[in-house]
C-alpha cells in the first residue's frame, strides 16, 4: 500500500515547557531552511510566540491569576501556530520524506495499516481519597482504539475478569473492598484486534 509521509504536532497532554521546547527546535530547523523559503514570516512570528511564552511562563510562577492566564493564551497562540506551520510544511513537501526530515517535526506515516499491537506499560495505580477505588494510569501503544481493563483477586494463579473498557490512558475500578489487595492488567485494541495483556500491576483499594 502506498504510503503518505506527513508531519504532526503531538501536543495532547504535554506540559507548557513541552509545547516550548518544541517550537524553538522547530524554529532552530526551519530557520533559514533552504526547503521551506516560503515560510520564512511563519517561522518569525512562531519565534516572537515562542519568546513570549518562555516570558509567560516564567511570571505564571509567581501563581498571579493574570499572569497564569496570559501564560494559557501564550501557550495558545504557540499551539495554533506550530499547527499552521505543519499544515504547511506539509502542502510543501508532498510526501518527500527528506525534506520533511529537515523541519523539527516528527512523522507519521498514513495510509499504512497498524499491525498487531504491543501490550500497555506503565499500569501503575495514583492515589485516591475515594474509599473502594483504585485510580489506574498506563501508557498506551500508538494506534490504540480503546483499551480493556482486567481484574485478578489472586495471583496464584491469576483469575482476570474483563470488568471495562476506556478510551483514555487511565481507568477508576470502584466497589473494591478498602484495603484489599488486586491486581490489574490492561490490553489494547487496535484495527488488528486485542493485544496481549500487559504485565500484571499489584495495587490496594483506597
Amino acid at each position: 500500500m502506498f504510503k503518505i509521509v506527513r508531519v504532526v504536532v503531538r501536543l495532547k497532554g504535554r506540559s507548557a515547557l513541552a509545547k516550548l521546547d518544541l517550537a524553538k527546535y522547530v524554529v532552530s530547523k526551519m530557520t533559514g531552511n533552504v526547503d521551506f523559503t516560503s515560510l520564512a514570516a511563519m517561522v518569525l512570528a512562531l519565534k516572537n510566540a515562542a519568546d513570549a511564552l518562555e516570558l509567560a511562563i516564567t511570571a505564571a510562577n509567581s501563581r498571579d491569576t493574570i499572569a497564569v492566564g496570559e501564560k494559557q493564551l501564550a501557550e495558545a497562540l504557540v499551539e495554533e501556530l506550530l499547527a499552521k506551520l505543519c499544515d504547511s510544511i506539509n502542502g510543501i513537501a508532498a510526501g518527500n520524506k527528506a525534506v520533511l526530515l529537515t523541519c523539527g517535526l516528527p512523522l507519521r506515516r498514513e495510509n499504512s495499516p497498524v499491525g498487531e499491537l504491543p501490550p500497555p506499560q506503565k499500569v501503575v495505580s495514583r492515589y485516591t481519597p475515594t474509599s473502594g477505588r483504585v485510580s489506574l494510569v498506563f501508557e498506551g501503544p500508538e494506534g490504540s482504539r480503546m483499551f480493556n481493563v482486567y481484574r485478578s483477586a489472586s495471583n496464584d494463579p491469576f483469575k482476570w475478569d474483563l470488568i471495562g473498557t476506556t478510551t483514555k490512558q487511565r481507568y477508576n475500578s470502584d466497589g473494591n473492598m478498602p484495603g484489599s489487595i488486586i491486581w490489574f492488567a490492561i490490553s489494547a485494541v487496535g484495527t488488528a484486534g486485542e493485544s496481549s495483556k500487559s504485565e500484571p500491576a499489584r495495587t490496594m483499594a483506597a
